[in-house]
């Protein structure tokens, strides 16, 4: 498969990533996301789930849809307060954000959707910053993965990974509680 395939065939699930100018850098995601999915039982991205108790609910369209929501944050932030973002770098956290969420699910004997031992063991955010940093993401990034999440000590250090966590939890919380899927 050439480059140009691999990132085509990924937009079918991430159409942001279509949005990155660094072509190497839209493959080192999709390599981080196949990666992953060699490791999960899921056949391809659109089966993998976003929460445990959440089984209507596709990774996928959180990702998508925390990536648009930090955009738009973002640019109403800069137009009224001068605060600029790099959109790359938050279209970048966006689509790597919850890579590791295709080994963090799985379905038990009952067919209920839990926790994996991976899921169990291994801190949110650990294993894709892992991913992340083997297809050559640097540390920064590997930071702003890690701490996107407030299940975890340290505070992101980039104006990117604190917006997009604020963006996350809203996506997560309006989505949780109020969703219809």
């Amino acid at each position: 498969m050439t480059d140009e395939q691999i990132i085509e065939d990924m937009s079918k699930y991430l159409p942001s990533i279509k949005q990155l100018s660094d072509k190497k850098t839209a493959i080192a995601v999709a390599n981080v996301w196949n990666n992953a999915l060699k490791m999960s039982p899921w056949e391809n991205i659109e089966q993998a789930k976003f929460k445990e108790g959440m089984d209507d609910v596709t990774l996928i369209s959180h990702v998508n849809s925390t990536i648009e929501c930090a955009l738009a944050v973002s640019r109403i932030i800069t137009k009224f307060h001068k605060v600029n973002f790099d959109e790359q770098r938050i279209i970048t956290l966006g689509l790597l954000h919850d890579v590791d969420k295709v080994v963090e699910y799985v379905y038990n004997d009952q067919n209920e959707l839990v926790i994996s031992e991976i899921g169990q063991k291994i801190q949110h955010g650990v294993l894709t910053a892992m991913l992340a940093r083997d297809e050559g993401f640097d540390l920064d990034m590997q930071h702003m993965i890690i701490t996107h999440t407030p299940n975890q000590n340290m505070k992101p250090k980039f104006k990117e990974a604190i917006l997009f966590g604020y963006v996350d939890l809203c996506d997560w919380e309006m989505t949780y509680r109020f969703s219809d899927c």
